[in-house]
Parts: structure tokens; C-alpha cells; sequence
């Protein structure tokens, strides 16, 4: 590392590092300590006679309803088995309110009793890496303060490599010192009976969060390494955030349609779709996938080597370019359009062409229209994006 280059840098983003790492570490500080205070609050409760008093009255109160379940309390609902879970032992009932990382997927449980097998505080920290990655890069080409790396001694690579290692460290550092800290702090001001959880779940799922975001840090700042318009940036971006999710269901829809038997459906399908296995969905202390993490990494890793060689090539003249690599810009197209066909068109594609009951005529040919409008749709607006051409029939209307 370039001690001159890592000083310039440091200055320059002395203000960037010191937030997040403040803004990280006060999520977690914040989130640990609400969580253990709230748990201490509940145990002073449910271990008192007034919690045992008021469990014997609601007992009381349930045989005044004509039903099966007259002496039980209600515990909670079990979304799996789809039924209603009573008790009438209190000690099962006091152990369940303290269960801290509840495995029942109850709709009625407390916010610190649903834990996300992955990692805590997905949310937040998505939004705090996604945009960190695609400033990185993007941020300093718009301030000028490329210009001023790319004319100065050092080398490109050098220049790329210690921006990761400033930037990037300090969001993977902060966010790995605050879990392990609040691992800990769980781990040794809350009884290990009431955890449900074991010390390798979670580490696995503390962890797993980490590589997660640190990864898509990695691949949002190569899309902010290749990106040089403001405006068309950050409207893709937001774009894939709210679509991604459909992209996801379709290609599900697609794996059942081609590569899954009626046998297999139910089985593997329930178990196994893209959408419940990725970070972003899978909850509870279910058995971990890495098959999704592993694919993430091993795509963070390529961009990240990848990316040296684009930031090597890069020429500010195209800075206000949508794609500022003119070499990538046809390869970026058609990501987009089958991208985009697979967001908005593959669902329909599926109904029309390979129908599970037979479609009228009408219908195939409405379909395939859509289809159609989706494709030429796509194509035109990359077309204008990418390589700034206007469709003439625009052109005839504007002047």
C-alpha cells in the first residue's frame, strides 16, 4: 500500500469512514442493547406472581367460551401447520415469551422474538452498503477528484485497490467487530435456555450476513465503477431493488415449468425456491443453504478482480456517459433486456406457451403481443440510454 496515496486518501475520506463506522456500530449498540433490555424486562415479569396470577385468570376466562380448548391459554400460531397452539402449563408459557430466537413462525410473536436466520438488521445495512458501493467510484467521478488520482504518480491499480481497502475495510471491519460484539453480549447476558439457538447457528448466521452485504458492497461499486450519469445510475439502481423480487418468482416459475417433475414440486420447491433461500428472505433458525451465499461470493470476487482492469481503461471524456466503458455497452444491453423480459414478460411467456390448462387463441395472440411490446420496449429504451439513439418515431412527434 502507497503510504502518500493511502494519507491523500484518507484525508479525502476521512468524514465518509468515520460515519459509517459510527452509523454501523450505533445500529447494532442501539438494536443489542433495546433487545436484552426488553428481554431483562420481560423475564422480571414472567418470573413474578403477577405474571402467574394473570396466566391463572386468563385459564379462568377460557372456560367461559364454548370450545375445545376451555383451560388452555393461548401460546401462539403456528403459520406452518396452519393451527392454533394452547397451553395450560405456565412454565411452557413463560418459556416461550423468553425464547429469544423463536423457531415457531408465529404472527403474533414480538420483534425480538423473529430472528433472521442470516443476520440482523438486513434492512438498514442494505441500504448502507448498496449505496456505499455505488458511491465509491461514481461519487469522486462526479467531484473531480479522479481526475486529480488519474493525472497524479500512482498507478490506477494502486488507486483502486486502496479506495477498496479504506472504503470497503472500514464497512466489513465496523460491521464485523459490532457482531461479534453483539453476539456476545446476547450470548452472555441471556441464558442459554432461553437463546434456542447454538453458539455454531449463530455464527453461521451472524456471519453469513456479513459475507452477504460485504459481497453486494463489491458488486454495487462495480456498477458504480462502470456507471458515470447521475441520473440513469441511481433510477437502474432503484429499479432492481423494486424488481428484483419479481425476477427472483419468475425465475422460480421457470424452474418448476422446466426442470421440476410434479413429484418433486412440493418437495423441493417449498424448500429450495430462490426466494426463500437468499438473504434476503430466509427466516428463523431453519437449516442454513450456502449454495446462494457461495454464488454470491464467487460473482463479488470476479467483479472485484474484473473491475481493476475496467478502472484501468476508463477515460473521463465519457464521464457523462450512462456506460462510461463504450466496450460494454452492447454486453450491458442485453443483460438489461433479458433482465428485464424475465421481470416482466417471462410469467406471461410461460401462461401462453407452455400452459398448464389449454388457452383460446384470442388470448395466445394478446399475450404474445404484450410480449412483444415488453421486448421492443426494452430494446428502445437501452438503445436511447446506452447509445443516445431516439426512435424516429419520437423524433417525428418532438419535431
Amino acid at each position: 500500500m502507497d503510504r502518500s496515496l493511502n494519507k491523500l486518501l484518507v484525508h479525502h475520506y476521512k468524514k465518509i469512514m468515520i460515519a459509517l463506522a459510527l452509523i454501523i456500530s450505533g445500529i447494532y449498540l442501539v438494536q443489542t442493547v433495546s433487545d436484552i433490555t426488553s428481554w431483562k424486562s420481560n423475564y422480571n415479569y414472567f418470573t413474578s406472581e403477577k405474571s402467574k396470577e394473570h396466566f391463572e385468570k386468563q385459564i379462568k376466562e377460557s372456560y367461559s367460551f364454548d370450545d375445545q380448548e376451555q383451560g388452555k391459554v393461548f401460546l401462539y400460531f403456528d403459520l406452518n401447520k396452519e393451527e392454533t397452539v394452547y397451553t395450560d402449563s405456565f412454565e411452557e408459557y413463560k418459556n416461550y415469551n423468553l425464547t429469544v430466537f423463536n423457531p415457531n413462525e408465529d404472527a403474533n410473536q414480538l420483534a425480538f422474538n423473529s430472528y433472521p436466520f442470516y443476520n440482523e438488521h438486513f434492512l438498514q445495512f442494505l441500504i448502507i452498503f448498496v449505496l456505499s458501493g455505488i458511491l465509491l467510484f461514481l461519487l469522486d467521478l462526479k467531484s473531480n477528484f479522479n481526475a486529480l488520482l488519474f493525472t497524479s504518480k500512482y498507478k490506477r491499480s494502486t488507486i483502486y485497490w486502496n479506495k477498496y481497502y479504506l472504503i470497503g475495510g472500514t464497512l466489513s471491519l465496523s460491521l464485523f467487530i459490532s457482531k461479534i460484539i453483539s453476539l456476545l453480549a446476547y450470548r452472555f447476558f441471556i441464558p442459554n435456555t432461553f437463546l434456542n439457538i447454538s453458539l455454531k447457528q449463530h455464527i453461521i448466521s451472524s456471519f453469513s450476513g456479513w459475507f452477504t452485504l460485504v459481497s453486494l458492497f463489491i458488486l454495487c461499486s462495480f456498477l458504480g465503477l462502470i456507471i458515470g450519469n447521475w441520473l440513469f445510475g441511481l433510477a437502474a439502481t432503484l429499479t432492481i431493488l423494486f424488481t428484483f423480487q419479481s425476477f427472483l418468482s419468475n425465475i422460480d416459475y421457470i424452474v418448476q415449468t422446466f426442470f421440476l417433475n410434479e413429484k418433486d414440486l412440493a418437495s423441493k420447491v417449498s424448500t429450495n425456491m430462490l426466494s426463500t433461500v437468499l438473504p434476503l428472505r430466509q427466516v428463523t433458525t431453519q437449516p442454513f443453504n450456502a449454495l446462494p451465499l457461495l454464488i454470491l461470493i464467487f460473482l463479488s470476487a470476479v467483479v472485484l478482480f474484473l473491475g481493476q482492469f475496467i478502472f484501468e481503461s476508463i477515460t473521463l471524456e465519457n464521464s457523462g456517459n450512462f456506460i462510461i466503458i463504450p466496450k460494454l455497452k452492447r454486453i450491458i444491453q442485453i443483460v438489461i433486456i433479458i433482465y428485464g423480459t424475465i421481470t416482466f414478460a417471462s410469467g406471461t411467456f410461460l401462461l401462453t406457451f407452455f400452459p398448464n390448462e389449454k388457452i383460446e387463441y384470442t388470448g395466445m395472440v394478446i399475450n404474445s403481443f404484450k410480449i412483444g411490446l415488453i421486448l421492443l420496449a426494452l430494446y428502445l429504451l437501452t438503445d436511447f440510454i446506452l447509445f443516445n439513439k431516439k426512435p424516429k418515431i419520437i423524433e417525428k412527434i418532438l419535431f
